[in-house]
């Protein structure tokens, strides 16, 4: 779905390139094995094409966060925050700070019943490579920072990584495409903040 959303630029094969920069190899090989729409996914099975690997580094704190929140609904709870990596509130409200690493805290966001992701590309780096890769070629992120808030932090999760990669107009599009009301806050490498979506 986020695949689809973002053009493909939400793209899990992306691993045998991440591994390939993180060891300073010639990502060329690894870059050929890049593609999601090459991936069979099947009631009975999922098969990779020859030489592709996933991550679920973009998906799995959020997908997480998800089943935490979803555990503690089932047991009765009304009011809580759950933080593995990204936020899912249930009940509120809840005030969480934005921060950037550049910038430190640039927003806060009062929610209910959502959840928030947030990917900084310069949060880890491969050499002089930022991790979030672009499947597509070498353009780098163009964000410094990207927060989402939607009612699933598997999508927030998902849709924070490929946005960092997209422009304001391509975001804008995803955000109509998802489930779950999201919006997005960007925060440029100059600091300016935008924020697009409803709700």
């Amino acid at each position: 779905m986020v695949h689809v959303a973002t053009d493909g630029l939400f793209d899990p094969t992306i691993q045998p390139l991440w591994a390939a920069l993180a060891r300073g190899e010639d990502p060329a090989d690894a870059r050929r094995a890049v593609g999601f729409d090459r991936v069979v996914i099947r009631p009975d099975r999922i098969a990779l094409a020859p030489g592709q690997a996933l991550t679920f580094n973009g998906i799995a704190q959020g997908f997480a966060t998800d089943l935490a929140r979803a555990a503690l609904h089932a047991r009765g709870f009304t009011r809580a925050l759950v933080n593995i990596g990204e936020f899912a509130a249930l009940g509120g409200p809840f005030r969480l700070g934005l921060a950037d690493p550049a910038r430190g805290l640039v927003a806060t966001r009062t929610f209910t019943d959502r959840c928030i992701a947030t990917s900084g590309p310069a949060a880890m780096m491969l050499r002089r490579t930022s991790h979030i890769l672009n499947p597509r070629g070498t353009t780098p992120p163009r964000w410094s920072t990207v927060s989402v808030t939607a009612d699933s932090a598997t999508i927030a999760d998902a849709a924070s990584t490929a946005f960092c990669l997209m422009p304001r107009r391509q975001i804008r599009t995803a955000l109509r495409r998802l489930p779950g009301r999201p919006h997005a806050t960007l925060i440029a490498r100059d600091g300016a903040l935008t924020t697009l979506g409803g709700a």
